[in-house]
């Protein structure tokens, strides 16, 4: 029998609209009935139409109707507000799943969370009976198991994966880190941890106006070697380290691009003016401090550059800029100690240096560029088998079992 599922997020940034395009694509394809739910229906429709589905797999997706409410909870309210809050809102969420099912006399056999944040869901387990579906997602950041003890970045409070995946209504949680499957299976009550590829799209730009901004670095840098460091400009990202960097002597001869929406959450105002004045004073860095909506003109931007720097701190989370990198066969550099670093050492694709050592990222960028690394990188990085770990087939095959788990 044909399951009918509910993709859900409210939230609309960053990745998340095409993450949500492309699981409600995915489920789909797999033989499911999508009825999607999000922050943005108008734009959802829009990149539904590019992906240059097969009618039949339209037809398995309804129209985006109204848009679902954002998450508007502040970080730091108190506890019992947070617990209201959360309460409300699904319990809000779950009558329009409702009113979908009445509308439409059918019934919603599984909702699916297309994110999982840790503080949106800290308190669903007072909320699951009131939201009513059996419901399964995917946990984006499994920070605490690589991280134990560590604090949300933005929000000062600690994961709590235990409180929400034990849930009597769970029936499958997906992961983007391979190495949380297991310690996520004790706490799931015996519910599959699936897990997800990190995909991409791997699109250029097909029009004058998305190329303008990939133009614009390449006549800033004169011929010059490009670095870039390009996604959500957090502190986490390394921005003084990729900073400091380009203002090493050795690297006078590069050109450093900061690319994406820019966050002083918990960076300090003494940090924040040093690297200000950097950015603005330093012959060799260009910053472009916006959302770059598009992934063609990020992917121009990949596919533009030399070297992607991606030598995060305190960033135990999976990134699909490693997969973009392999689409576009650029060496990467990340930091040691977690995720990112085993599949760079794993796959062959750049160099790993400590974390937070700008002076090693300065060496590791001269490394790349001496004569003779391309072609040895060539040779041993393993880019081909990196794209098809983490390729939109992967993820039809993961949705399939989400479609299997349905009830």
């Amino acid at each position: 029998m044909t399951k009918t599922i509910a993709i859900i997020d409210w939230n609309w940034g960053g990745h998340h609209p095409v993450y949500f395009t492309y699981f409600a694509a995915a489920l789909a394809e797999s033989g499911a009935e999508v009825i999607p739910f999000c922050a943005d229906p108008k734009e959802f429709t829009n990149r539904l139409t590019k992906l240059s589905l097969h009618s039949t797999v339209l037809s398995h997706i309804a129209s985006a109707e109204k848009a679902i409410s954002p998450w508007s909870s502040s970080f730091r309210p108190a506890r019992w507000r947070r617990h209201y809050d959360t309460y409300r809102f699904f319990q809000a969420l779950g009558k329009q799943l409702d009113a979908w099912e009445q509308l439409h006399n059918r019934q919603i056999d599984l909702a699916f969370f297309a994110c999982i944040y840790d503080i949106q869901f800290e308190f669903f387990r007072f909320a699951e009976r009131s939201f009513g579906y059996c419901w399964a997602g995917l946990y984006l950041h499994a920070r605490s198991f690589r991280l134990p003890g560590s604090l949300i970045p933005h929000t000062g409070r600690m994961p709590c994966p235990e409180k929400i995946f034990s849930s009597s209504t769970l029936r499958a949680v997906a992961v983007l880190d391979e190495g949380a499957v297991k310690p996520m299976q004790k706490i799931t009550n015996g519910k599959p941890v699936l897990v997800f590829p990190d995909f991409t799209e791997d699109s250029l730009p097909a029009n004058t106006n998305e190329k303008g901004l990939i133009q614009k670095i390449h006549t800033f840098a004169s011929g010059r070697p490009i670095i870039s460091l390009i996604g959500h400009l957090h502190w986490t990202k390394g921005l003084t380290v990729f900073t400091e960097a380009a203002r090493h002597p050795s690297l006078n001869d590069c050109f450093f691009f900061l690319g994406g929406e820019l966050s002083w959450a918990d960076t300090a105002k003494s940090i924040q003016l040093e690297l200000q004045h950097a950015w603005e004073t330093a012959p060799n860095i260009l910053t472009h401090f916006q959302r770059i909506t598009s992934e063609s003109t990020l992917n121009s931007i990949i596919d533009g550059s030399d070297i992607i720097s991606a030598s995060y701190i305190s960033f135990p989370n999976s990134s699909n800029i490693l997969t973009k990198a392999a689409f576009f066969e650029k060496p990467v550099v990340v930091s040691d100690g977690f995720l990112m670093a085993e599949r760079v050492r794993e796959f062959n694709l750049g160099e790993i240096i400590p974390e937070g050592d700008s002076e090693a990222l300065a060496g590791a960028i001269r490394r790349i560029l001496a004569l003779g690394y391309r072609e040895e990188l060539r040779k041993r990085a393993r880019w081909e088998a990196y794209r098809q770990l983490h390729s939109l087939d992967r993820l039809k095959k993961a949705m399939h079992e989400v479609v299997a788990i349905a009830q």
